[in-house]
């Protein structure tokens, strides 16, 4: 069902690009009952709301919309109508029962697999609980449309879809015919501005088949909605109203098809629709298949009454919110009791898994500006628990008790994760300790710094990465790519510290990377990327590391790893 669904979706904005806009009068042997030309023209400061149920049959499962739509009429002059639109439609599925086999991975499937499925099509502002600004003429153009609220399935903007295209004059019948040329980017009626896809076809544009777009496409189409008058009764009249879309076939080998008939009703007096019961069927043809979707659709306009009762159970419901929200951050910043304290710390010291994790529940949803260090001492052991849930009853609860493991917990977090990590500004050199599994952050393109795992110290100066997040993506990076991790990120791989079997006070032999020169003499101190030596004959000597053998590199690397592990309490 999916897959059809995403491509039309990103047709409904077909309608909005007109560049031609014509009435034909038909059959206008006489005027309307009420000898008063339609028009949308009401109080300004009067609400509408509409009640809408529209249906999709995909076959295997049938696509519901529910929800009401809120008009608040901002402004009105003789020609427009200012409104201000609140709501949005719900989306859910019914399935019927078919073979379980054709099930695919995003639902029941419906629709030709020769159709494809532009997944980049971004939600759809129809489906959600949203607000626009439309400015209409009183005979229902769209002259400006702030934000859409497009639904999938053609079915356009469901915050224009009561308005109707009016008669110039009072007619029983008349028919809105376009000729479409797909080219325009400004255009906007009611379906909304620009053309199939969000910012219209044209540069940086989406066509309705999912792909990016640099230049102005055409597509053409043609369009035609009827009017005739059924019937009316005091103020309300009743219009059948037969529509047909036919866009042909594209250069991929899809056509559209839509056609329609029901009712659409006209309250005159206040102006606006009142309602409308329509059945399309909506026609998919692609190469040597054709999907049919029937579509039925409903909407009323509710009465003040109705109206009133809602807004009186929104903000009930509001309220009650509010009170509960509140009432909620009272208890969680209120401190503990003496009772409870002691409760608690009596129930973490218990050996009983069920009685520790309802209380690391209940300590969870606490909010204190001061926590208690005793609870926090309690609690600490059971974040290292083999207990799964009682783990995770104890980190949860850590998390709000202790800003310091929340702080490591964070780091920890980014760390695993495959995003951007801040710059350390820990820089590795020749003499910097590197082991495998150790967490550090490489560099790989660009300014941007991101997690990775020694997988192996290459000789030639190199090391070997694996990019954290759960990618398995490796990669070879020089030592200058490559900078620590915080201090006080854990890691779990780090080597224990041998003794400092190595004293840089005595004497030893150093060769140079060749082997062809050596020196015995003792390691006075390391300056920068050299190293200071003191020779048999006192005579000292500075030497680039890069220049010494991969062995005296070693023994750096190693004196600096025993030093790092070993602090003189004696020294400042």
């Amino acid at each position: 069902m999916k897959d059809v669904l995403m491509i039309l979706d990103l047709r409904s904005h077909a309608h909005g690009m007109l560049p031609v806009f014509a009435l034909f009068a038909l059959g206008f042997a006489s005027p309307l009952v009420s000898a008063q030309t339609l028009r949308y023209q009401p109080d300004p400061g009067t609400k509408f709301a509409y009640r809408f149920e529209i249906s999709v049959d995909g076959g295997s499962e049938t696509t519901h919309y529910k929800g009401i739509t809120k008009y608040e009429v901002e402004s009105r002059n003789k020609d427009q109508i200012q409104l201000t639109y609140r709501g949005g439609l719900s989306e859910s599925k019914s399935y019927k029962n078919v073979d379980r086999g054709r099930r695919g991975p995003f639902g029941f499937r419906s629709f030709p697999p020769s159709i494809p499925s532009p997944f980049s099509r971004p939600a759809f502002a129809g489906k959600t609980q949203t607000t626009n600004q439309i400015t209409l003429s009183s005979r229902g153009e769209v002259i400006k449309l702030v934000r859409d609220s497009q639904l999938p399935f053609l079915l356009g903007n469901v915050s224009l879809i009561p308005f109707e295209p009016l008669p110039e004059t009072e007619e029983r019948e008349w028919q809105f015919d376009s000729g479409i040329a797909v080219t325009q980017k400004d255009r906007q009626d009611r379906f909304g501005p620009g053309g199939f896809g969000p910012g219209g076809f044209g540069p940086g544009g989406i066509d309705p088949f999912g792909r990016r777009t640099d230049n102005d496409t055409t597509r053409s189409a043609v369009e035609k909605t009827s009017f005739q008058l059924q019937r009316q009764q005091d103020d309300l009249l009743v219009f059948k109203k037969d529509y047909e879309l036919k866009m042909p076939e594209t250069e991929d080998g899809v056509a559209y098809e839509m056609s329609g008939s029901g009712t659409w009703s006209f309250d005159k007096s206040v102006n606006m629709p009142a309602g409308i019961d329509f059945k399309y069927k909506l026609i998919v043809k692609s190469k040597n298949s054709t999907t049919t979707l029937p579509i039925s659709m409903k909407y009323e306009r509710l009465s003040q009454q109705e109206i009133d009762a809602i807004e009186a159970e929104a903000k009930r419901v509001a309220e009650e919110r509010a009170m509960a929200a509140a009432k909620a951050k009272a208890e969680a910043e209120a401190p503990l009791t003496e009772a409870q304290k002691a409760d608690a710390l009596a129930s973490l010291a218990s050996n009983d898994a069920a009685r520790q994790i309802q209380t690391l529940g209940e300590l969870a949803k606490k909010n204190l500006s001061d926590p208690d260090p005793q609870i926090v001492a309690a609690m600490r052991p059971l974040v290292d628990s083999d207990d799964d849930k009682l783990r995770k009853a104890a980190h949860s609860a850590m998390l709000r008790w202790d800003a310091e493991y929340k702080r490591i917990a964070s780091l920890k977090s980014a760390y695993d994760r495959s995003g951007v990590v801040d710059d350390t500004k820990r820089e590795v050199n020749l003499l910097t300790t590197l082991y495998v599994g150790q967490i550090v952050q490489v560099n790989e393109h660009g300014p941007f710094w991101k997690p990775a795992t020694i997988e192996e110290i290459l000789t030639d100066g190199q090391v070997r990465v694996e990019l954290r997040g759960g990618g398995n993506r490796k990669i070879t990076v020089a030592r200058r790519k490559i900078q620590l991790a915080p201090e006080d990120l854990p890691q779990p791989n780090k080597p224990a510290a041998t003794a400092a079997a190595t004293l840089a006070t005595q004497s030893r032999t150093w060769s140079d990377a060749s082997g062809r020169f050596k020196v015995d003499a003792i390691l006075l101190r390391v300056e920068g990327a050299s190293v200071v030596l003191k020779r048999a004959d006192n005579r000292e000597v500075t030497v680039p590391i890069v220049s010494l053998s991969e062995a005296d590199k070693d023994f750096l690397r190693e004196l600096q790893q025993q030093r790092a592990a070993v602090k003189n309490p004696f020294e400042p």
